[in-house]
């Protein structure tokens, strides 16, 4: 049994669970490009399953076919494993209890099935073509400046606020690499300021424990999440899509 028909499988049982015969919304919209390999993924090419978007049903598809760079999981995997995972071009899909999930303390997905959901969703965002390669370089970089001696003594200097928020953004954001570098910059910087440091230099150490070129610090610098700054984010862009391309070591135990 493939991960993809254990996901399936799961997520069946769980809307059954919660909707009763309102379960099935009607004949499937997303065609299997190739036979499925279970009955679960079956169910998916031939019926709507409520409340699972059309973009996971075709991850799932694909996940079947090998085509989606993923690990199943069964527990919650520490925000630093994660980074670790994503830094290498993979991510994870948790199956949890229901108590579980709760456990995990975030409202947005309480439940197994919506933490499922949730972690599918983002799998998707994580291999978008146009976004796969500038991630993995930005998440890498981050793995790397994280490690570095400046920066563990700014984290260390920092609150619990700021600590949560780096996690979220290292953990739980997937999408345009630099829009991702933008919020880190800006959560870094209003972590900063609550302390009453310079977030000018805390920028630095952060560039810095990057090891970002002088033209790529200085449009580091420039970019927000205003995305007003084109010229300056295509050259963060290029240059985060650059690391990826370099051969990175085998990917750590996701529970480090």
């Amino acid at each position: 049994m493939t991960g993809a028909e254990t996901t399936a499988g799961f997520l069946i049982e769980r809307v059954r669970a919660a909707r009763g015969a309102l379960w099935d919304e009607g004949r499937g919209r997303v065609a299997a490009p190739a036979p499925p390999s279970g009955p679960a993924l079956r169910t998916f090419a031939e019926r709507r399953v409520r409340g699972v978007p059309e973009a996971v049903v075709r991850g799932l598809f694909a996940w079947d076919r090998g085509e989606r760079p993923v690990d199943l999981l069964f527990d919650v995997p520490p925000a630093r494993g994660l980074l670790a995972l994503q830094a290498r071009g993979r991510r994870c899909v948790c199956l949890l209890e229901d108590a579980a999930a709760r456990a995990h303390g975030d409202p947005r997905h309480p439940d197994g099935l919506r933490f499922a959901l949730h972690d599918l969703c983002h799998l998707e965002k994580f291999v978008a073509p146009e976004h796969h390669d500038g991630q993995v370089g930005f998440f890498r970089l981050v793995e790397r400046a994280l490690a570095a001696p400046a920066m563990i003594a700014l984290d260390g200097a920092l609150d619990d606020t700021w600590r949560a928020e780096r996690d979220y953004v290292i953990a739980d954001m997937n999408g345009s690499a630099v829009f991702l570098f933008a919020a880190l910059k800006m959560k870094l910087a209003l972590a900063v300021r609550r302390r009453g440091r310079d977030a000018a230099a805390a920028l630095d150490v952060l560039l810095a424990a990057m090891a970002l070129p002088d033209d790529v610090r200085a449009a580091a610098r420039a970019v927000s999440p205003r995305r007003d700054r084109p010229a300056e984010a295509r050259r963060l862009l290029a240059h985060f899509e650059s690391i990826a391309r370099e051969p990175e070591e085998l990917a750590p135990s996701i529970s480090q």
